[in-house]
C-alpha cells in the first residue's frame, strides 16, 4: 500500500519512469520546468487516469502527456 512516505514525486504516476519534473527536484528551479509548454495540455480525461493515491502527489511524464494528447488528435 502506498502512503506519503514511499511515493516518489519525480516518478511519473501512470508509466513509473522520471518525469523530469524542474518544479519537484532539486535542480536548477530557475529554470521553467518542461510542463509549462502551453503546447502541453494536461485535460482532466489524462489527469483523471492518475491513481487516486498518487493524484496530486507526483507529475506525469513528458512523454505520458504527449502520448495522450497524440492519441486525442486521432480520434
Amino acid at each position: 500500500m502506498l502512503n506519503d512516505h514511499n511515493i516518489d514525486p519525480l516518478m511519473c504516476p501512470l508509466c513509473n519512469q522520471a518525469n523530469s519534473c524542474v518544479n519537484l527536484s532539486t535542480k536548477d528551479v530557475e529554470n521553467t520546468c518542461w510542463c509549462n509548454d502551453p503546447a502541453i495540455a494536461f485535460p482532466e480525461a489524462l489527469l483523471s487516469q492518475i491513481p487516486d493515491e498518487l493524484r496530486r502527489k507526483a507529475c506525469v511524464c513528458r512523454s505520458c502527456a504527449l502520448e495522450f494528447q497524440k492519441k486525442q488528435l486521432q480520434q
